[in-house]
């Protein structure tokens, strides 16, 4: 059992560590506005015109045009800003 569990979590810390050769993603933050939500696309603007594609673990759903929130960010590889997280600011 325990040698099950320790290649159990060797294997799960290994998932999660970068590649090789890769740069770590910078994460970033910017508090708006929502101003339009693509649901399909799962996109959303905020009131000054930035755009982000939504991580699948935030669903469009959650969101509300008009909602100020707090986005954490990072860039993916093609530039496009990917919203890690959402914090709804009162």
């Amino acid at each position: 059992m325990t040698k099950w569990l320790i290649a159990l979590m060797t294997a799960c810390l290994l998932t999660n560590l970068p590649p090789v050769g890769a740069t770590h993603a910078h994460a970033d933050e910017v508090a708006g506005t929502i101003l339009s939500i693509d649901p399909f696309n799962s996109r959303f603007a905020l009131e000054d015109g930035t755009e982000f594609q939504l991580v699948d673990e935030i669903a469009p759903e959650e969101l509300m045009i008009g909602m100020e929130v707090l986005v954490i960010f990072t860039a993916s590889e093609t530039g496009a800003l990917v919203a890690t997280a959402l914090e709804h600011i009162d």
